[in-house]
């Protein structure tokens, strides 16, 4: 909290006085950061013409970007993946909300446009959410996450 304080300008106390602890300081970060970063995909996929372009974006974006990030600095790292237990109820909105913002991509792809469609677009991203979540700790690096979801968007949507 102290190099916090110091980095922001202010006194530790008055550091305090905006977060109680450094797990709340944490949690604010990364929420920032997840809002940030659904906003920053929003605009950069608008202008994509397809289902499939703006999946690849979102991914490379919410997961590929992270990861080459967290392979070059711990405090990222630690940052992105919340590993400790009072930040996982922000890690699983964060998730939450990148699947929202998934699913009506995935009710433009022409696959939720026929009848044979089995499964919802929500739980469709539910499932590309959670595989590309588990996919960042069996990633060696940037290129094998980009193929997993690649092989992976191929699988669900057959594209």
């Amino acid at each position: 909290m102290n190099e916090i304080a110091e980095a922001s300008g202010i006194s530790r106390p008055a550091l305090y006085l905006v977060f109680n602890s450094k797990e709340e300081l944490f949690k604010a970060v990364y929420e920032h950061w997840v809002k940030e970063n659904l906003a920053d995909i929003e605009s950069k996929i608008a202008p994509l013409k397809t289902a499939d372009e703006k999946l690849r974006a979102a991914f490379e974006l919410w997961a590929v970007r992270p990861f080459e990030m967290m392979l070059t600095s711990s405090e990222v790292a630690e940052l992105l993946e919340c590993t400790f237990g009072f930040a996982q109820d922000s890690v699983k909105q964060g998730y939450r909300s990148f699947e929202k913002l998934l699913v009506p991509i995935l009710k433009s792809h022409t696959m939720f446009q026929t009848s044979k469609i089995k499964v919802s677009a929500e739980k469709t991203a539910h499932v590309l959410s959670s595989s590309v979540r588990g996919f960042k700790s069996t990633a060696k690096d940037p290129a094998a996450l980009r193929s997993l979801i690649k092989d992976l968007l191929i699988l669900v949507l057959g594209d």
